[in-house]
Parts: C-alpha cells; structure tokens; sequence
C-alpha cells in the first residue's frame, strides 16, 4: 500500500532546517499523491464526489502558494489539472506523473520517484499494454538496483524483459538483460556481470543499436574498475563516450573516465572532466558522483582545503544519496582524513560505511572497507596504487583522451 511517507520526511527534514519553501514543494508532493490515489478509491457517488471536489480544490490551493519558478511546482500543478473523477486510461496525468517520477529521480528523491511510477502505472487500469509494462518494469528496477534492492531489482527486469519479448522490441530486452548484470556486479559477481555485458554489446552491434552498445560498454567499464583493470575500463568508457549522443548518458560517462584517468595518476586530465561533469546540468546523482570524485583526487594530491570544501559540500547532501553512493562517500571522506593525519575521525566514517555495506549487501564495497580499517590500524593507509605500465600510460587512447577532454571543457565553457 502507498502512503508517500517518503514525501513527509523530506518534508520535515526540510522544515527542521527552516527551509520553508522547500517543505512545502515536499508536502505538495505529498498531497498530489495522495489527491491521485483518491481517484482510485472514491466510489462515485454524490459524497464521495464532493469529498473528492473538495479535496481537488484544497490541494490546487495549495500548489498554487508553491514558488512559481521551482520546477517541482510546475510538475505538481500539470499532475493537478489532469485530475478528474474518472482514474482510468487518462493519458495525460500518466504523462504528468512519470515526468513527475523521472524528475525526482533526477534530483536523488529515489523512495518519491518510486510511489509516483506506481501512481502512473495504476492509471492504465487492469490491462496494461506490453511495451508500457516493459517501460514501467525498467524504471522500476533500476530505482530498487540504486537503492541496492538487489532481488526486488532483479524481479522488476526479468519482468521487464518478458514484457519486452511480448512487444518484440529489441531494444528494451537488451535493457532489461543489460540490468540484471549491472545487479550482478552490484552483488560481486562481476564474471558473470562481464559477461552479460559483453553479450549485449555484440548484440547492440549487430542490430544497430549505438546507444545500447554504449550502456553495455559502460558496464564493462564499471566492472574492469572492480577487477582493478583501469587501462580496459578506460578504454571501454571512452566507446561509450564515441557512440552515445545523450547528454545525460555523456556525462555519466564522462564521470568513468574520469575515474579511469585516477586510475592510472593522470590527476590534471581526470580534474577536468570531473569539473565539467560537476558544472553541467545533468542529474543530481551524476552531479554528487563527480563532486566524490573531485574529493578523492584533492586528497591525493595533497590539496587539503579543496578535499574539505568538496567534503563538506557532499556532507550536506548524504540523505539524498542512495546506499552504494553513500559507502562511496564514506569510503573517500574515511581515507582523505587518514591521509591528512585525522585517524580517528577516519576510522569513524570507514566503520560507518561497513556497516551501511553489511546491510545493504554491498560486498565489495565491504571488502574495502575491511582492508582499509586493517590498513589504517596498521598505520599503513596510503595511497592507492595506481598502474605503472609505461606503455600504456603514453598509448595514443590516454593521449587522445585527455586532449579531447580539453577541447570538450573549452567549448562547454
């Protein structure tokens, strides 16, 4: 059952920090809500519609107090004026309220993306058509795989892909199957994520699917980081950056190479595409990855100042981090403070961050936690190694990376 508790948290999380506005973009997120899932329980008579009429016009108040340059006001109020008393088939308010879903994704509200999708999909009644109910699946599973969700996650793209078989379409089977490996390496079980992911990319190959074939390659990227191949994972990224032309998915991309460039200690060419990434206007996760990113290269160069304004600033923003970011930040916040002398607070946050891994099964990231305590116990926390092998660090991709990075920052700019 829906209660949309997640809108009345951040609602009184916003209103403890006496951000008032923001309270009431939260709580008209929750009345919205609600006002929907009244169309689906009211039974049509006379007082339940003007039970219902009232509740329409209280709530439409409301909305309109809302600031009128905030976007999230513009969404609720579209969703509002598609309201009738008739929830079924209403194209318009499914319309409303999976924009609605994909913006609050957008902005890291995970838990409120996930009880709007749910709204939007009880509005096409008992029967839904297979490529809807594929598209549906798909957003599903990859909100619950944020949350490291893993089973439920799993579910929602074998669900995905059935659909998907039904519609006969190509591209959202190659989806759904590209999901469950990016659960798999969620999980540790990258040879099998790997081989998922190669998979998809010959068959996105093969059926000219181009941005397809550059998700499946930055799969591989994320599971060559894992198995500490950073000059393949580099490489791999930096496909997908050559074949995709979203610009979301660009910057997404844009923030595993620059990782790769980490990696391999080219420090200067990973600092710019992590400042474009942190500049652009693509999605908050995005956006609060590559200000992670910037905080572990200032805390191996040795810029303390610049790694506290960069911690500091993702301190503030941990609520709305989902689980596997948030041991990220832990785990870079934990080994920045031990390299600057701070052992103590070091070991706080690394012992925190395990425990977030424990309970959410994330078992890689547990494992670098227990070596980094074991390290820091034994005075020997340093920097991480970064690859040696002369030939690749002057191989023309590196050459060709870092050059294009710096073209790319000058016509963004």
């Amino acid at each position: 059952m829906l209660t949309f508790g997640a809108f009345l948290d951040r609602a009184c999380l916003e209103r403890g920090r006496e951000r008032d506005a923001t309270a009431r973009l939260a709580l008209g997120g929750y009345l919205a809500c609600r006002l929907v899932g009244s169309m689906f329980t009211h039974d049509g008579s006379p007082e339940s519609n003007e039970a219902f009429m009232w509740q329409l016009d209280a709530v439409r108040r409301h909305l309109r107090s809302l600031p009128p340059d905030a976007p999230e006001s513009a969404h609720l109020c579209g969703i509002a004026q598609e309201v009738t008393t008739s929830p079924h088939r209403s194209a318009g308010l499914r319309l409303g309220l999976t924009a609605y879903a994909y913006f609050l994704e957008h902005e890291g509200r995970l838990e409120e993306a996930l009880e709007v999708l749910a709204l939007a999909t009880r509005t096409h009644g008992e029967a839904i058509p297979a490529a809807d109910f594929a598209s549906a699946a798909l957003f599903a599973a990859r909100l619950n795989r944020l949350l490291a969700r893993w089973p439920v996650a799993t579910n929602c793209y074998l669900a995905a892909e059935t659909a998907a078989d039904r519609a006969q379409d190509r591209t959202m089977q190659l989806r759904a199957r590209l999901g469950r490996g990016a659960v798999l390496r969620g999980m540790g079980n990258l040879p099998m994520a790997r081989a998922i992911g190669e998979e998809v990319a010959q068959a996105a190959s093969q059926a000219d699917l181009p941005e397809l074939q550059a998700l499946a390659y930055t799969d591989l990227g994320a599971v060559f980081m894992v198995e500490g191949k950073q000059a393949e994972a580099l490489q791999a990224n930096y496909q997908a950056f050559r074949l995709t032309q979203d610009a979301l998915q660009r910057m997404r991309i844009l923030g595993d190479i620059g990782v790769g460039l980490v990696e391999l200690g080219d420090y200067a060419s990973a600092r710019v595409a992590f400042e474009i990434v942190l500049a652009s206007g693509t999605s908050f996760l995005v956006r609060t990855n590559a200000m992670l990113e910037l905080m572990e290269v200032e805390s191996s160069v040795g810029s303390r100042i610049a790694f506290e304004r960069f911690r500091s600033e993702a301190d503030d923003l941990r609520e709305r981090m989902p689980p596997s970011m948030l041991a990220d930040f832990h785990f870079k916040a934990g080994v920045g403070l031990a390299r600057f002398g701070q052992p103590g607070r070091a070991r706080a946050l690394l012992n925190a961050g395990r425990q977030i891994s424990e309970t959410q099964r994330l078992n890689a990231w547990y494992f670098r936690f227990d070596r980094a305590l074991a390290q820091l116990g034994a005075g020997e926390l340093r920097e991480p190694e970064r690859a040696t092998d002369s030939n690749w660090s002057s191989s023309p991709v590196l050459k060709e990376v870092a050059v294009g990075l710096r073209e790319y920052a000058s016509l963004s700019s």
